[in-house]
């Protein structure tokens, strides 16, 4: 969320980040919370000074007693004070609530690079990779080909779990855990440290991370439980640091999470509801990156060059947008979508999202940093990025890879992790 100090001093700034995000029904909000604030910090004010005041009463009634004086009055005045104080903190505290929430609320500020836009069809392209792919035949999306490989089995998933969850059968099992292991080495030789975090959070750590509003019918719940399954371990890989004061001498933090993620995904996207593009299980290689504030632009372009050369080196045409402020969401403040080319499809679809979420995530999980014992903390900033999202990869190396005769080519960086496999084949 955006910190109240910041909002404090640059109302207008606020304002007009919602102008351009298109939320101008919150713009009243924001004269609201200023003066919401006001009272906040008039009525701190007014506690404090009581109890300076009941300390200087106490000090006075003491002395009178020891001389032997009559303080009874002062004594009378210093026990109406607790009731006073008591008082103002129920008000305080009202208002602080009140505060919290409409700041989370508010979206992030984006950055000035953002496209004006409505949704993903206003996108703006930034670049392309790679040549699509020829084929002297009619190219098959992953549905059929799988199909015909007899590789996913959605029917009996469907039977055990319901719609949008799939069997992996045979050497796509194999392609799929050589992508985790090929992500892991490459993004460890990056510089990142690799972690495997818990696959529940609770509340807490996920609101950390993302407005439970925009998210709340994403995430599945464990009944009676305060855990959810995670949907993606950047929210797990923020949350080890809440509330924590880091040491500015170890930043920038990189880490490189594993896990498999969980999204409900609900709505119907056309054939989007077959094969395994948009499923509710898949796995993922994810990077997250804790920065210096002044760090997080350059972090942001290493994080979507991190990346693209992993998809160059699997050789998937791809193309960068810059993700437009209709389809930006809360928390980011700049988000590039890679998207790679799917041949069966005859279209570029999103595999990679990375977002720089400057200080958003940090005010909300309460993560700082400081040089010095001596001087102020400061906010860090957070980014996180996909490495690869395995079963979207496995989509795009299909359509990409495929062949007249329905076999499937491994491509080269992943052939050292398929015990010498270097295509698949029909089932004969």
């Amino acid at each position: 969320m955006l910190d109240m100090r910041f909002v404090r001093e640059n109302p207008d700034v606020v304002k007009e980040n919602l102008k351009r995000r298109g939320d101008i029904e919150k713009l009243p909000w924001v004269e609201q919370l200023l003066e919401d604030d006001r009272n906040w910090r008039r009525l701190q004010t007014e506690a404090n000074a009581l109890r300076g005041k009941r300390n200087k009463l106490t000090e006075e009634i003491a002395r009178l007693r020891k001389q032997g004086a009559n303080a009874s009055e002062l004594v009378r005045e210093a026990e109406r004070i607790p009731e006073q104080i008591k008082t103002l903190e129920k008000e305080t505290g009202e208002l602080e609530g009140r505060i919290t929430y409409t700041l989370l609320q508010l979206p992030n500020i984006i950055h000035e690079t953002v496209p004006f836009g409505k949704d993903e069809n206003d996108n703006v392209e930034v670049r392309k990779w790679g040549k699509q792919p020829q084929f002297d035949f009619p190219p098959k999306d992953h549905i059929d080909l799988a199909a015909q490989l007899g590789l996913i089995d959605l029917e009996r998933a469907a039977k055990v779990a319901g719609a949008r969850f799939y069997y992996l059968r045979g050497d796509l099992v194999k392609l799929n855990y050589a992508l985790i292991k090929f992500g892991l080495d490459f993004i460890e030789k990056k510089g990142f440290k690799l972690i495997q975090p818990p696959y529940l959070l609770r509340r807490e750590a996920i609101a950390g991370a993302v407005a439970l509003t925009d998210f709340e019918d994403v995430i599945y719940k464990v009944e009676n439980e305060d855990l959810y399954l995670i949907a993606t371990s950047e929210h797990a890989l923020l949350a080890q640091h809440m509330d924590e004061i880091l040491e500015g001498k170890d930043l920038p933090l990189r880490y490189g999470g594993v896990s498999p993620c969980f999204r409900k995904e609900a709505g119907a996207h056309g054939r989007d509801t077959k094969g395994i593009f948009r499923i509710h299980q898949f796995e993922k290689v994810e990077q997250f990156i804790f920065c210096r504030p002044e760090q997080s632009w350059e972090e942001h372009e290493r994080l979507v060059a991190t990346a693209e050369e992993f998809f160059q080196l699997l050789e998937i045409p791809y193309r960068i947008v810059n993700v437009c402020t209709g389809d930006l969401g809360t928390v980011a403040a700049k988000k590039y979508d890679l998207e790679a080319w799917l041949p069966g499809q005859g279209k570029y679809r999103e595999v990679v999202s990375c977002s720089n979420c400057t200080a958003y995530q940090a005010v909300r999980s309460k993560i700082r940093f400081r040089d010095r014992p001596d001087e102020p903390t400061k906010w860090v900033h957070t980014l996180n990025s996909t490495l690869v999202a395995t079963e979207r990869a496995l989509v795009a190396i299909m359509e990409n890879y495929q062949d007249k005769d329905g076999s499937v080519a491994i491509p080269e960086a992943l052939q050292p992790y398929m015990s010498g496999i270097i295509r698949i084949r029909p089932a004969t």
